[in-house]
């Protein structure tokens, strides 16, 4: 009997129709990561990756994808509420935090069980994420050193006699975004140019290197010899930036609820993002034809690029410190940043659906856009590049080869006798940065209040710490 049972299910594997749960085991691993939202095709999506999965390692994928505007508030909820989870995306704001609080997995004695995961991320980045001699966290191939670029609309641009060319500083943009508001002949005016969410205009702290101290309050300039560490907020070069982002504010450039606005919307004439040259598009409906296309938009170096141990940490994928099968967890972050297949899933979609192969690129579809960030994900050089942009990912090695290595490369601050100032630091930090960052309040009422608070919570001695753990580092 169990000979002709053992035949019959031979035969109806070959035949294809043996429900997957019996083909093999199916270990779920459940993975919290961050973008637009859960996408609306997420059950026919899963089922085709569960399938692939499922053959390849034996594991299914729940995906939870958080919305930009809640993923704050909803990340530290399941961490410190105990929700389980497999596989969450961490960075240099959150590595050291989620470390310390006991959330996340060493996997180190785990690599030399998935040895292509091992050997496919350079040495250098694990040395970079490498916290006490344990490794905490998958580091993703992407552009892992630090641009930011301006991005802006070229129609847009075009329609009103803009050259962007030259434009590298904020100061650059205050005859573009005027020029934006006031309009021209068949160009209405643009409400608000440079229009922000909460998270405002943070991108001008990015040429400090904060070493992981994980709230960007301190650090050291990536090109400053001296290695000097620093109270952000109160350099002048920081402060004169505030100063215009608040002269934009109450002049409308800026809209008027950045400060509690959760996400600023796609398709902006103007806006600012890390990543490289060609790296974006616009998608818009044709007013005629009602044809969706899809452009690439011109940009403009703003930061960097720089490399530092942060920007590597600027994506990252940990494993639960409780998670149930670490080792099919592995075997997962393995096969998603080696096998092109599982990674145009992650990244595009669902064929059929969010995206088509044509003639060997991906041709994404403009009704029915797939929300999970790119970045937060995996490898990146295993993508399959787009029809749009079939060039897309040339740009990453260009910015990686170029970048200026931060003068604190291969320093990482111990923070075990700081975590209590950092966690008050922090808080005080989140209490005002939407109405630092997004110039709704004037950088010289505020900027002070925030720093004595600080004060009265330790930033001294957080600073004297690091100016010492720096100097120890460095000293000849």
């Amino acid at each position: 009997m169990k000979k002709l049972l053992s035949l019959a299910l031979a035969l109806l594997l070959v035949a294809g129709l043996v429900p997957l749960t019996m083909r093999a085991e199916q270990v779920p691993v459940k993975w919290v990561s961050l973008g637009g939202g859960m996408p609306d095709n997420y059950d026919s999506w899963k089922a085709k990756v569960d399938a692939y999965t499922t053959e390849k390692i034996g594991v299914t994928l729940d995906a939870d994808i958080l919305s930009w505007g809640a993923y704050g508030d909803r990340r530290n909820a399941i961490i410190n509420g105990g929700e389980y989870f497999d596989i969450i995306f961490t960075d240099g704001g959150s590595y050291a935090a989620d470390i310390a609080k006991g959330v996340l997995l060493d996997i180190k004695p785990l690599l030399d069980q998935v040895p292509a995961l091992r050997d496919v991320v350079p040495a250098s980045f694990w040395d970079a994420i490498t916290i006490e001699g344990k490794i905490y966290a998958v580091p993703t191939l992407k552009d892992s050193a630090l641009a930011h670029f301006f991005v802006f609309d070229p129609e847009v641009m075009g329609a009103l006699g803009i050259d962007v060319e030259g434009v590298n500083t904020l100061a650059d943009l205050d005859p573009i975004f005027r020029k934006m508001k006031e309009g021209a002949e068949g160009v209405a005016p643009i409400e608000s140019p440079f229009k922000l969410n909460k998270g405002g205009a943070y991108h001008m702290l990015d040429v400090y290197d904060g070493a992981g101290v994980g709230v960007p309050v301190l650090g050291v300039r990536y090109d400053d010899q001296e290695r000097k560490v620093v109270s952000i907020f109160e350099t002048e070069e920081i402060m004169d930036n505030l100063r215009l982002l608040h002269t934009w504010y109450n002049d409308g450039i800026i809209n008027a609820d950045a400060a509690t606005l959760a996400e600023s919307g796609s398709n902006l004439p103007f806006y600012v993002a890390q990543g490289w040259a060609g790296a974006w598009t616009y998608t818009k409906e044709d007013a005629d034809t009602k044809e969706t296309r899809t452009y690439t938009g011109l940009t403009q170096p703003f930061i960097g690029p720089i490399s530092s141990a942060g920007t590597i940490m600027g994506s990252m994928n940990g494993v639960y410190a409780g998670a149930k099968n670490p080792e099919k967890v592995m075997a997962f972050l393995e096969l998603v940043n080696t096998d092109t297949k599982l990674r145009d899933m992650i990244c595009y979609g669902e064929e059929g659906v969010n995206f088509e192969y044509v003639d060997g690129l991906v041709e994404q579809n403009p009704d029915m856009p797939w929300p999970w960030a790119r970045y937060t994900q995996a490898n990146h050089a295993i993508l399959t590049p787009t029809t749009a942009n079939p060039d897309l990912f040339s740009g990453i090695s260009y910015v990686n080869d170029n970048a200026v290595p931060s003068v604190l490369m291969g320093f990482n601050l111990d923070r075990s006798s700081l975590e209590n100032e950092l966690a008050l630091i922090k808080a005080v930090y989140e209490k005002y940065l939407s109405e630092v960052i997004t110039g709704t309040v004037a950088p010289e009422e505020i900027v002070p209040e925030m720093i004595e608070e600080m004060n009265a919570v330790g930033l001294q001695k957080v600073k004297d710490e690091f100016q010492r753990q720096v100097d120890a580092a460095f000293a000849e």
